[in-house]
């Protein structure tokens, strides 16, 4: 077991950088690719992470060494399946009497398919479920416990899953017996908690739609397995609990938001600016929800992103959104020792305010003129308080129940806009700002809906504080148009394409000549250090 975990975490990376090509051949494929990246690279961490902590509680590692190796033994079976998959590109096959390389697009839908059909299991599903799974092992050998209901959900999926990978591998071998429907002969008590035994945890049959086609826009309700009722606690698990954390893609037939932007929005932060902590630490103040799970599925909200607190507070907050009408909701789980509570309301109930390197998410009171906090969020970086900030704005934006009106919460304290002009935007017309936090010293371009009834809802947000000192960062192509060579954004909307040159280059295109000439001036200015 010593170099199986290392050797098991370097198997996940090499095949995460196997499916990086994938993202540039396949652009309408890349947020589930890039998802499914992340999710490799963090199994590959947790697994290194329980190589060094399996030396300092031996016991607790004995107790938990079955699940382990229940995990590896599936998760060996997967990599090897994307690996063989992925290596059709450097070799031939044949394919009736001449032979052929197979596209990247064909090896994409063979590993969707192969996983959403043959396996039952979508790959991103069980990506995040060897993920949830893993963490909840290092939070044992850390000392603390783990989610009993939780594990003995995802420990029922691999049992299941593992029994028919083993099958497909005796198949192909002649059919010969693998003879092991364990991957240890000597089982200890489960110091996660007892199995699941409800014999329906797998779920509806994943795969009535083939994994190429795509959903055309918005959400699709779930058909992936879902977690046994049985054994769920007296809160139960929302969807978006670790094993969905990212939830599945549409494209393994799984998807639960398969198109919406949201969906990787927490995700790789090109920086990452520190806020000097202050304030509270992270907590819901709300009333606690009952049966919660239930109702968001029968009211039919899927979740589409989700934020842990990095404060250890072990607080998550998770965003979820109905697609007939795009209500969206925002839940916060709170984990205890014995059983995590949850906590629910719509968004368009709530107002943002920042407090340092807080968030607070607050409700009106008293005829509207009191903001009572209903969750206070802490951050450590403005990058990903930023995110969330505009994450939150956009979703209540796209809310279709009703306006939200007589809001004044779309300027975050402690920034300060140095630039506002208007730009013509993938054929849109957007306010760009350049907003400068005064905590951090951070800067950011930011892109809003300029008129209408969702005027200010966030359209994209980018950082620039690391291009500030490159001088063949920004240049004037036209009187009215400048090129930025680098442009991370991110995006929140679906009905947004960034303007790009040939080579990749962002494209600002402002109404005046004077407003360009302004922005020039302005980044010229905080790269000399002037607004500090």
């Amino acid at each position: 077991m010593d170099t199986q975990l290392r050797g098991m975490g370097d198997d996940a990376e090499r095949v995460a950088a196997g499916l990086q090509p994938f993202k540039d051949r396949l652009p309408e494929y890349k947020p589930e690719i890039t998802d499914m990246i992340a999710k490799l690279y963090a199994i590959s961490a947790t697994l290194h992470s329980l190589d060094k902590l399996k030396y300092r509680n031996v016991q607790h590692f004995d107790l938990v060494r079955w699940d382990v190796s229940l995990i590896m033994s599936s998760l060996k079976h997967t990599l090897d399946e994307i690996s063989n998959a992925v290596s059709q590109l450097d070799g031939r096959r044949a394919t009736g009497v001449s032979f052929t390389l197979p596209s990247h697009e064909r090896v994409w839908q063979d590993i969707c398919a192969f996983f959403a059909q043959q396996c039952r299991f979508p790959l991103s599903k069980l990506l995040a479920t060897y993920k949830a799974f893993l963490m909840e092992i290092e939070e044992v050998l850390q000392g603390g416990r783990a989610d009993t209901a939780l594990v003995a959900e995802m420990r029922h999926d691999l049992k299941t899953l593992l029994s028919e990978q083993d099958r497909q591998v005796a198949a192909r071998l002649g059919n010969l017996s693998l003879n092991r429907t364990e991957p240890a002969t000597n089982r200890p008590n489960h110091y996660l908690g007892p199995d699941s035994g409800n014999p329906n945890g797998r779920g509806r049959d994943p795969s009535r739609r083939r994994s190429y086609e795509r959903a055309r826009s918005g959400i699709r309700r779930p058909i992936s397995p879902s977690p046994a009722r049985g054994v769920l606690p007296q809160a139960p698990e929302v969807p978006g609990s670790p094993t969905s954390t990212s939830t599945t893609t549409q494209s393994l037939s799984s998807a639960i938001l398969n198109d919406h932007w949201a969906r990787n929005v927490f995700a790789d932060d090109i920086t990452q600016t520190r806020i000097s902590a202050n304030g509270e630490s992270s907590k819901c103040l709300g009333d606690e929800a009952e049966d919660l799970r239930s109702w968001l599925d029968n009211e039919g909200f899927d979740e589409v992103a989700y934020l842990p607190a990095d404060d250890g507070s072990n607080l998550t907050v998770y965003f979820f959104v109905r697609e007939r009408d795009s209500r969206a909701r925002v839940v916060c789980k709170v984990r205890h020792r014995s059983r995590s509570s949850y906590y629910c309301l719509p968004l368009n109930l709530l107002e943002v305010t920042r407090e340092g390197s807080s968030l607070q998410l607050c409700r009106r009171r008293r005829s509207g003129t009191e903001l009572v906090p209903w969750l206070i969020l802490k951050f450590r970086t403005i990058e990903k308080m930023v995110t969330f900030f505009c994450t939150f704005l956009a979703l209540r934006s796209q809310d279709a129940h009703r306006p939200v009106e007589n809001l004044y919460d779309y300027e975050l304290e402690d920034e300060e806009e140095l630039f506002r002009g208007l730009i013509v935007d993938d054929d849109y017309i957007h306010t760009l700002r350049i907003y400068l936090d005064h905590l951090s010293g951070a800067v950011r371009l930011h892109a809003s809906i300029h008129e209408g009834e969702m005027k200010r809802a966030p359209v994209w947000t980018a950082f620039i504080t690391h291009h500030l000192n490159s001088r063949s960062w920004m240049r004037l192509i036209a009187p009215s148009t400048i090129i930025l060579s680098e442009l991370r954004r991110k995006i929140f909307t679906s009905l947004y394409n960034p303007p790009r040159t040939s080579r990749g280059e962002a494209v600002l295109k402002f109404s005046t000549r004077l407003d360009a000439d302004h922005f020039s001036e302005v980044i010229h200015d905080l790269a000399r250090g002037r607004y500090r």
